[in-house]
């Protein structure tokens, strides 16, 4: 007869010290690998609202090309996507004051190829926002834009008013 025994993993009924990790490490290791990974593999585009003379229903954008890395390049009204594949498109407009009509913020793809419209509220609460964040499937050379249908004097600029994209 052949007796078998379980290992020995318990030393003293106690899990060996040289096995055991505090909550504290595991969670600062987890920390630095997604930190590391995110900052690798997540190639970013923010765009905000410049400080720029009146325009309706067109808008300038001051570009901020953040690790683009080639996938990504700007005109004077456009996006233009380098590397064809899964981008996340997000947009806010925040309004400032009333307007006669409901406030808009449009997102195209040359030629004139709606991907996404918002629209917002025109009065009340004398300021309110539009927002929109969704993923797309784009080409290799398709141009983007974001548009809004108000004058800057309706708009908080700065940081309130954006868009951009990142690649998934």
């Amino acid at each position: 007869i052949s007796i078998m025994e379980a290992p020995n993993l318990l030393e003293d009924g106690n899990i060996p010290q040289k096995r055991k990790f505090s909550c504290s490490q595991v969670a600062f290791y987890a920390s630095a690998f997604l930190l590391t990974l995110i900052s690798v593999l997540v190639p970013i585009v923010f765009l905000k609202a410049p400080s720029i003379s009146n325009l309706k229903d067109n808008k300038l954008w001051d570009w901020n090309l953040t690790h683009c890395d080639g996938f990504v390049e700007k005109d004077s009204d456009h996006l233009i996507i380098m590397e064809s594949g899964n981008y996340f498109i997000y947009a806010q407009l925040n309004r400032k004051k009333d307007m006669n009509e409901p406030f808009t913020l449009v997102l195209y793809k040359e030629p004139k190829i709606l991907l996404n419209k918002v629209v917002g509220s025109n009065m009340g609460n004398n300021k309110s926002t539009i927002n929109f964040g969704r993923p797309f499937s784009l080409h290799k050379g398709d141009k983007l834009n974001c548009l809004f249908n108000c004058d800057r004097d309706y708009i908080l600029a700065e940081n309130q008013t954006y868009w951009g994209l990142y690649k998934i």
